[in-house]
């Protein structure tokens, strides 16, 4: 048998590992910081010179979505697979070499029993002047918990240290130690879902971070009264979600370009904010029982994108007189899709914002039924601005049809019909047969109602 011949690379041609092992330390990192934190350890094999690169890495994200599926499948496994998450974390924050941190991720069903481990991991990040801290606490990795359970966020240990359990965990305690009281001030971005976040947290966060520009807080259970004010603060983005103790929200003189409400009727006081120009809201039951419309009347004319919850659309939408939205360029309405509730009703919001140029209804199955029944139709209304429409979540009803086709008919400059008919309330489990026939079944039904309807120059994309 003849032997294979070998290929011999010329002479003058470089290697491409010595190539790479010539780099600066620093460029090597930063290529490390493309790779996910298991990837980057990895490379401590390769040889003496790499052992270390990846401890100096400034993004920690402890992602753990492949443990936190089978957690979601099997809740058994939340026992055994805690301990391993904790000492990953553990081990990775003991060998960190770097002197500060852009970001720390911690994404793990972990409750307030992790207190002392996840304490310590906040201490870390702040004595290292993270930029951008995340705590994705959620049970199973989806749904927030009892808030009873929840992880109580540590702002009163956050300029001391009690020392020795920090001292056995971590290197470099010392500076540590010292960092932890300026760490706060280079905080730029906070993220907290599952965690108890008191009122005095929230001021110690909008008085000790100076810089901080980005603050989401999801299902809280401590939080009463909520008091953003202030023209020196930086913060542009505000999300409270399903903090079910709020009572009151207040912002006044501040300079916040985003704002998110979703739970219960509160009282939502705003004032003076004249960069706001995007909310996201949805209060109580059925989503504007409320007076939302009132609560926001001194943003009203400035906004150019809102988003409204709406759990039961028959309920009230009929009874709205809305105000006219005279800037919005984008409508984005997450509306329970019940039976086979007619959605022409919304046609009423949307003639209220003249200058809309892209409109999004995302469905949320709850109950969704076809009826056979005639298509009903809206008056008519240019639309002469809409160029885009996007219905996620089509099941293929009578109900989806008409809406679809009213736009088609109404919107004089529409470009694109966006049709999505999958479930948009997300799971981790993984998707059935029945749910994939089901989707299959409204894609066909909506190029059979809609392809030969549109306008020559309308593209409808099925996805």
């Amino acid at each position: 048998m003849r032997k294979r011949a070998r290929i011999t690379e010329p002479k003058n041609e470089f290697d491409a590992e010595d190539y790479i092992s010539t780099l600066p330390d620093d460029i090597l990192v930063t290529i490390l910081s493309g790779l996910t934190l298991k990837e980057a350890a990895v490379t401590s094999i390769l040889s003496r010179r790499w052992r270390y690169l990846w401890t100096h890495v400034a993004g920690l994200d402890f992602d753990a979505n492949d443990t936190l599926d089978r957690i979601a499948a099997d809740p058994r496994l939340r026992r055994s697979e805690r301990p391993k998450y904790i000492n990953w974390v553990n081990r990775v924050l003991r060998q960190h070499r770097g002197p500060t941190l852009d970001a720390v991720r911690i994404c793990f069903d972990l409750d307030k029993s992790s207190k002392s481990a996840i304490d310590n991991w906040v201490k870390f990040a702040i004595a290292k002047r993270v930029q951008r801290l995340e705590l994705d606490l959620l049970e199973n990795g989806e749904t927030l918990r009892q808030p009873m359970r929840n992880y109580t966020f540590p702002y009163k240990h956050l300029s001391q240290s009690k020392g020795s359990s920090l001292k056995n965990v971590y290197s470099n305690f010392a500076l540590m130690q010292s960092s932890m009281s300026t760490g706060l001030k280079c905080l730029k971005a906070l993220s907290l879902k599952c965690v108890n976040v008191s009122e005095e947290a929230l001021d110690c966060f909008l008085s000790s971070c100076p810089v901080l520009q980005y603050l989401s807080i999801h299902g809280s259970g401590d939080l009463k009264n909520v008091k953003v004010s202030g023209l020196t603060l930086m913060l542009k983005y505000l999300e409270i979600v399903f903090c079910l103790g709020i009572d009151t929200i207040e912002i006044s003189n501040v300079n916040l370009v985003s704002f998110s409400y979703l739970g219960p009727g509160i009282n939502l006081i705003i004032s003076n904010v004249p960069m706001l120009d995007e909310i996201s809201i949805g209060e109580g039951y059925s989503g504007l029982e409320n007076n939302v419309f009132g609560q926001l009347s001194c943003c009203l004319y400035q906004l150019e994108v809102l988003t409204l919850d709406i759990y039961r659309p028959e309920e009230n939408i009929k009874i709205f007189a809305f105000p006219v939205l005279p800037n919005l360029k984008q409508l984005i309405l997450k509306v329970g899709a019940w039976d086979d509730d007619s959605l022409l009703e919304f046609t009423s919001l949307i003639k209220a914002c003249p200058n809309l140029n892209r409109f999004v209804l995302q469905l949320i199955w709850m109950s969704p039924s076809k009826r056979r029944r005639k298509m009903r139709q809206a008056d008519k209304c240019a639309h002469e601005n809409l160029k885009l429409v996007e219905i996620v979540g089509y099941y293929g009803r009578t109900s989806d049809a008409e809406l679809a086709m009213y736009f088609i008919e109404n919107a004089v400059s529409l470009q694109k019909i966006v049709i999505d008919p999958r479930n948009q309330i997300l799971e981790r489990s993984p998707v059935g047969i029945a749910q994939i026939k089901r989707e299959e079944s409204a894609r066909r039904r909506a190029r059979k109602q809609l392809e030969s309807k549109k306008p020559p120059g309308v593209q409808l994309m099925i996805l």
